[in-house]
């Protein structure tokens, strides 16, 4: 896209916690509990495998570099950074609200559905085409039309 002068959007989510609105990008490491966000992603991969999940390489839109791996690219996603974000701030939240600039992508989409049912907690992704109401039993109210 470079080539033709054409710059890809990056992925940028927005959370409110405890009345603050928080702002996300794509492999964000600016936040100053990055850590402990990115140790709430490990924790959701680990029960996401252990629930039988598998990352969806085709959903990588670039090559992986030296170091990267699928699951460290997806899990890199501005929304699933928004989610680990509110489970650091609410162990067991009820519900949370997130709002994405793009799509979400069909990765993301399966991975939220079983964090909303393994986590017992309603997700709510407002994305560029609409919104998903990701309910505690792993459905999504777009039925899987996005």
């Amino acid at each position: 896209m470079k080539q033709f002068g054409k710059n890809a959007n990056v992925g940028v989510s927005w959370t409110e916690v405890n009345g603050q609105l928080v702002r996300f990008h794509a492999h964000d490491r600016s936040h100053p509990q990055s850590n402990e966000i990115y140790a709430e992603l490990e924790r959701l991969s680990n029960e996401l495998r252990e629930h039988g999940y598998e990352y969806d390489s085709t959903r990588i839109t670039h090559s992986l570099k030296d170091g990267e791996t699928v699951e460290s690219v997806l899990c890199g996603h501005s929304e699933k950074l928004a989610i680990a974000f509110n489970f650091i701030q609410h162990s067991r939240p009820s519900s949370m609200q997130i709002t994405k600039n793009l799509r979400v992508c069909g990765d993301c989409h399966r991975a939220t559905k079983l964090i909303a049912k393994i986590r017992q907690c309603d997700i709510i992704v407002r994305d560029a085409n609409r919104i998903h109401h990701f309910h505690t039993n792993g459905q999504c109210s777009c039925q899987d039309h996005f």
